[in-house]
């Protein structure tokens, strides 16, 4: 890469130089390629400590009489420097001699690089990374061998502790792995962490350790310490981990997609980073911490912000805070916490314009902007320190908005089918009135007044000015007349309402019509939702319902449909109209609590973590109890999943829901710690988790409100305990400012990882214990291949997915995968049909032919090829081979096939040629009816295989070659494993048989030998077929002589059946007993019967084959790439 020239002194001391001339140097970095001795040691010391990192090639322009010398080019690699040195020697030296001096040489030399580096910049806008980053990123890769796809975020100077002593060095930090790199006087010390394999993060200062990074995986502890931007990085790790806990959490890994916008984005006053994935990760963070705030949509990215005033019409007062821009939104935020919040879309901007006035104190030009809405309300922000540029930064936001945003387009409605025509359902509580006394209801039009009265003075929906004021309505409590319209308002839910206009029917009319089985799930829990409230004993709120609940699990499959979600979507369909509610149910589910409704409800685990550090912290005594009694872990989910729903009465629950809605998941937090508090002496006195619970249960079951209507028709029989806005309001007071709704995500952050970890090790330990009853592989191994498994997965950008038929299902392979490690680890993925066998193992193992394979169908296939009996062995050989899991296409020539393999057609002449020998060997000395014992074996392989008219084929093959392992569960409760049976070998399936083992066996020839006396017999038995007057009553030793006699059927050169054979329809299995007469077959027992009749394939065949070296040989490698 060429430079701008560059002034140095000396150009020997730390390079060494590989080619020159009259007027260039070419140099290389000591202590790379070639460079050895003390001086390259103490070179690659100094590379490694310090904070520059130098390209490890250059060329440098010099003249004869002078002392200074220009760096013109760098390059990390030699070719790179090899292309530019080249190009100098082309164009540049054969001119230079036509100079009068050394100066205009210079001069000249010096204008063409900069010419050269002008021309290459015109068609780049900004470079994404700088040349020093490029270096670091370079030499990342070189030293951990990291795919091409592995990108670099950003490097610190550390020490690590190695022992006793710390190791000065650099910790490169990326997309998927933590590293360490320091090279002290030619000793190297490197370590490479997943992320994904991180449980702890924290900062200690201890003696042994001071002031240092705590990396805690499965493997063990790493200590860094001497960073000069401590908190920095560990922002960063937390974030990068948080990142990789994310993709397990929701099965979902792939490329990291950057954010190219912020390449060409108009922004001031940015820092500059070193990487520019450092700055997309650090605008990622800033973006989701400000959709946090002010409950915007996860898509929305933070624009830029700006410190300003606004004017609040209600007090008349300047607040000081900060403005915030995004795509589709306008926000502040006071200094002043909670003093005054305000959110505008741009969508109902109507005018921006420069104002007269400003702030307190400010004259006409101090920098003020009227935004002006198309309701005609206006909002005055003064005291800005560039009016101009953000003028400016608006108007580009407007005009990258959809044109029809900013008008209300009536849509058309969409024409239903008439059997599934449906009308969305207003707030339930307008159609099923419960009945309210005159005290209630005279309480509920006073609170309906005070509500009316603050929303005349802030304004009302989506740009109302959020104040104290309206947080203490909240927490008395929202009327029941508004509550739907100021969930909607506080939870940001109406915001992707209006962006998703016309989504919610789209989606209830294709759910409606589909079946699976989240639409089962939801059916049988739909009658159990709020079953005392009049409007879920109609068919009109279950029909909302199953509506609302079904649109979101097709919205939203990752989460689908878990339990509890009918619970809360009952009660936001009581008091919204049944869209509102759908969009409310996805904003609790993605943004408020997110995970907790998936099927492993990951985090409803990790707040009870969270639960569980608060409570230390705040409850340490009765943390100690509740931890000795196991408590914790029964309160938060039963609590959180319902947001109490279900443990205290209906009408005191949504109390703290409007609170939920208003101040986010921090709520459910505070007052789960004061009900804690305020039973913490009963609590203490509990001598079991029985007793604490029913003291917790009474506690809450006495909660009551007087200002709404109960439910339950039934006189309450509970002791009254506490007023639920008192208790609320207490919640805030004590815990208020202490449990933050930042606390709550950097407490989340922490636990994430403990609890994904966790359930990762869970589900490992369950798939072990599963694939131990198969009896093949030790735990050792099993331990070993499931982590080169998760590897695998992990290089191909895949994670485990939860599965609920089996734990093993989780991890699947695809061939690719399967092929690489079963070539790596079975004897039989070695030779000639290295590649057919390992195709037929993966078709046999593929139970529900998806193109996909399980933990277990691995482990079998690896199992049964080196530990296996030699008969299981054999059988899994013929099983593979068998109809229909060998399908014609594959039966082919060689020179008939698209890739132009070769099975080792040899083999198949071979027995072509020996197919009628004039008499039978005389080696051979057991008879086949002394293995089998009464010469039925035809027999019953056909009776078995013709019960497998209600399976398909393919599943009665692989039923028999599993022969003697557990039967995987089921897909239906009640249904028989199919029957142990395989179907009769035709004979160009056993001659593809015969190739492969003729393939296993030929690093031996007395093997090859045995194998050539089995396959003649065999082929010899297989001709009985085509002489239907041959009694059938004939011994089988009469069957074998008489077999040489009989004409062989017409084949090709390879030996396989001619077109016109492979043409003829398949027969049903049904048929194959009437018609066999006539049919060249062999059959598994007289497969079997035959092989095994020779010692020395029956010793082969046993042969026990230690796998443990490959695994270590496997977990060692250096992945260069990524597998796709």
């Amino acid at each position: 890469m060429w430079v701008k020239p560059q002034e140095v002194f000396l150009k020997t001391p730390l390079w060494d130089t590989d080619e020159t001339t009259l007027y260039f140097v070419l140099q290389r970095r000591k202590g790379h390629g070639k460079s050895k001795g003390l001086s390259s040691l103490l070179v690659g010391t100094l590379d490694s400590v310090r904070d520059t990192k130098p390209a490890p090639y250059r060329i440098l322009h010099q003249t004869p009489n002078s002392e200074i010398y220009y760096v013109i080019a760098t390059a990390l690699t030699e070719q790179e420097i090899r292309q530019d040195w080249q190009w100098l020697i082309d164009n540049v030296s054969p001119t230079l001699h036509s100079f009068d001096t050394e100066e205009e040489i210079t001069e000249f030399v010096c204008c063409k690089i900069n010419s050269i580096i002008a021309t290459e910049q015109e068609n780049l806008t900004e470079d994404e990374d700088t040349i020093t980053y490029k270096n670091v990123d370079y030499d990342f890769r070189q030293r951990f061998a990291m795919p091409k796809d592995e990108k670099l975020v950003c490097y610190y100077s550390c020490s690590y502790w190695k022992g006793k002593m710390p190791r000065q060095g650099w910790m490169y930090l990326s997309v998927h792995y933590m590293c360490f790199y320091s090279y002290i006087f030619g000793r190297k010390t490197a370590i490479k962490i997943r992320w994904a394999d991180v449980t702890e993060l924290a900062k200690t200062n201890s003696l042994l350790f001071p002031d240092s990074i705590r990396v805690v995986t499965r493997d063990g502890e790493h200590y860094f310490t001497m960073f000069l931007r401590k908190n920095e990085t560990f922002a960063l790790m937390q974030q990068l981990a948080n990142i990789a806990m994310k993709e397990l959490i929701n099965d979902k890994s792939g490329t990291f997609n950057i954010d190219k916008d912020l390449l060409t984005k108009l922004s001031k006053n940015v820092p500059k980073k070193p990487s520019f994935l450092k700055r997309d990760l650090d605008a990622r963070k800033q973006s989701n911490l400000y959709t946090l705030r002010f409950r915007l949509p996860h898509t929305e990215k933070l624009d830029g912000s700006e410190e300003c005033t606004l004017w609040t019409p209600y007090n008349k007062k300047h607040n000081w805070g900060r403005l915030y821009l995004s795509q589709n939104f306008i926000c502040f935020d006071s200094r002043v916490s909670h003093l005054v919040r305000l959110t505008i879309p741009l969508r109902n901007v109507y005018q921006v314009e420069r104002a007269e006035t400003g702030g307190t104190g400010s004259t006409a030009d101090s920098g003020s902007i009227l935004i002006t809405t198309a309701h005609h309300t206006s909002f005055l922000f003064g005291n800005i320190s560039d009016r101009d540029f953000l003028c400016y930064k608006i108007s580009e936001l407007l005009a990258k908005l959809p044109n029809d945003v900013y008008r209300e387009k009536s849509t058309r409605a969409v024409n239903r089918p008439e059997e599934g025509e449906w009308t969305p359902q207003p707030p339930l509580m307008t159609l099923f009135k419960t009945h309210q006394t005159a005290s209630i209801r005279q309480i509920q039009q006073k609170k309906e007044k005070q509500w009316e009265d603050h929303m005349a003075e802030v304004g009302r929906g989506v740009s109302m000015y959020r104040t104290t004021e309206g947080s203490e309505l909240v927490v008395n409590g929202i009327p029941e007349c508004l509550r739907g319209e100021l969930w909607g308002v506080f939870s940001g839910s109406i915001l992707q309402k209006a962006q998703n206009k016309g989504l919610y029917e789209k989606l209830v009319n294709d759910a409606l019509s589909s079946k699976n089985q989240a639409n089962d799930e939801i059916e049988r829990d739909l009658h159990r939702s709020l079953p005392e409230h009049p409007a879920f004993q109609n068919d009109v709120g279950i029909s909302a319902l199953r509506r609302t609940l079904c649109a979101y699990a097709l919205k939203n499959p990752t989460i689908g449909y878990c339990q509890a979600m009918n619970i809360v979507a009952s009660v936001l369909l009581i008091y919204c109209p049944e869209e509102q509610a759908f969009w409310l149910l996805a904003t609790i589910c993605e943004t408020l609590l997110p995970d907790y409704y998936n099927t492993r409800v990951v985090g409803a685990l990790v707040d009870q973590g969270v639960l569980d550090e608060l409570t230390k912290v705040h409850l340490p005594e009765l943390h100690a109890k509740l931890d000795e009694l196991g408590m914790m872990k029964m309160i938060s989910l039963s609590w959180f999943l319902t947001l109490f729903i279900c443990v205290m009465p209906y009408e005191c629950a949504v109390n703290v829901m409007d609170c939920f809605f208003y101040d986010g998941a921090k709520v459910i937090f505070q007052v789960t710690l004061t009900i804690l508090d305020i039973n913490r002496e009963l609590l203490l006195n509990c001598a079991e988790d029985g007793q604490a619970m029913q003291v917790l249960n009474d506690y809450l079951a006495g909660i009551y409100n007087d200002e709404a209507m109960a439910l339950c028709t039934e006189p309450r029989t509970a002791a009254r305990t506490i007023k639920i806005q008192e208790l609320v309001y207490q919640s805030y007071r004590s815990y208020g400012a202490a449990v933050s709704s930042e606390c709550i995500e950097h407490l989340r952050l922490k636990h994430r990882l403990r609890v994904v970890r966790q359930l990762e090790d869970s589900l490992e330990k369950n798939t072990l214990r599963a694939l131990l009853q198969d009896k093949l592989l030790d735990a050792n191994e099993l331990q070993e291949l499931l982590s080169i498994i998760r590897e695998e997965l992990f290089w191909a950008k895949r994670v485990p997915c939860e599965r609920l038929e089996a734990p093993y299902e989780a991890y699947r392979l695809d061939y690719g995968q399967f092929k690489t490690l079963f070539s790596a680890l079975s004897p039989w993925a070695k030779g000639d049909c290295a590649d057919a066998i390992t195709t037929r193992m993966f078709k046999l193992m593929d139970h529900d032919d998806d193109g996909l394979v399980s933990a277990r169908g691995l482990s079998v296939a690896v199992g049964l090829s080196t530990r296996a009996d030699a008969q299981r062995r054999l059988r899994a050989l013929y099983c593979a081979h068998a109809p229909p899991l060998l399908s014609p296409l594959e039966l082919r020539p060689t020179h008939f096939t698209d890739t132009g393999e070769e099975l080792a057609t040899d083999a198949i002449c071979f027995f072509d040629s020996i197919e009628n020998p004039s008499t039978p060997e005389p080696i051979l000395q057991r008879s086949i009816s002394e293995v089998c014992g009464d010469g039925q074996m035809d027999k019953s392989t056909d009776s078995a295989y013709s019960q497998c008219e209600s399976w398909q084929p393919a599943d009665c093959v692989r039923a028999c070659a599993l022969a003697g392992l557990p039967s995987p569960a089921a897909s239906t409760p009640g249904t028989p494993p199919p029957p142990r049976a395989a179907p009769p070998l035709p004979r160009a399936h056993f001659l593809q048989l015969l190739a492969a083992l003729h393939d296993l066996t030929q690093h031996s020839t007395p093997l090859y030998e045995a194998v050539a006396r089995a396959g003649t017999l065999l082929l010899q038995l297989g001709e009985l077929n085509h002489r239907p007057a041959l009694d059938r009553e004939i011994s089988q030793d009469s069957l074998f002589l008489a077999a040489a006699a009989q004409p062989a059927p017409e084949v090709d050169p390879n030996g396989n059946p001619t077109e016109v054979d492979l043409q003829k329809p398949p027969r049903s299995p049904s048929k194959e007993s009437e018609q066999d007469e006539g049919v060249w077959s062999i059959t598994l027992e007289q497969f079997l019967a035959t092989m095994l009749t020779e010692s020395l394939l029956e010793d082969y065949f046993n042969k026990q084959v230690p796998i443990m070296p490959m695994l270590e040989a496997l977990r060692q490698r250096d992945r260069l790439q990524s597998v796709s």
